[in-house]
């Protein structure tokens, strides 16, 4: 009898172990911890330009007298931006990227000038209502005067 017993507990308790694992269902994969993709951000200045507006497709930067201005990639728009700089003071970009325009439309022969980290300057744009291709990604901020 005592083979049979524990025959019958073997047998017993294997098949409570094998009710548990099917119970339990397909084992599934830990989600991952990977966070979602930022969202896009505007370009922006501080302080504030006197406006901005986004150009339609196709246009290039027009500048009204008295105003510095530049166009950025706007990529929560798909547009191109313009920032029309019009007091005269230091501006500090945010998300400036790639190419753009800028055109000096300022009177009196103010220049413009552009600057990178740590204040060193990249370049200057003559108030001669010319437009000039600026590479925004290195610039930190821009005098308008």
């Amino acid at each position: 009898m005592p083979t049979k017993r524990s025959l019958a507990g073997v047998l017993g308790a294997m098949t409570l172990a094998l009710a548990s694992v099917l119970a339990a269902g397909p084992a599934h994969a830990a989600p991952s911890a990977v966070p979602p993709a930022p969202s896009a951000v505007p370009p922006t200045s501080s302080p504030a330009p006197a406006r901005t507006e986004l150009l339609p497709p196709g246009a290039g930067v027009s500048c009204s007298p008295g105003n510095f201005c530049a166009s950025v990639w706007d990529p929560t728009a798909n547009r191109f931006r313009v920032f029309y700089f019009y007091n005269c003071t230091r501006y500090y970009l945010s998300n400036w990227n790639d190419w753009g325009e800028a055109k000096n439309s300022q009177t009196g022969g103010a220049v413009a000038t552009i600057y990178g980290s740590g204040g060193t300057v990249i370049r200057t744009i003559p108030a001669d209502n010319s437009v000039y291709a600026v590479n925004w990604t290195p610039v930190y901020s821009i005098r308008n005067c």
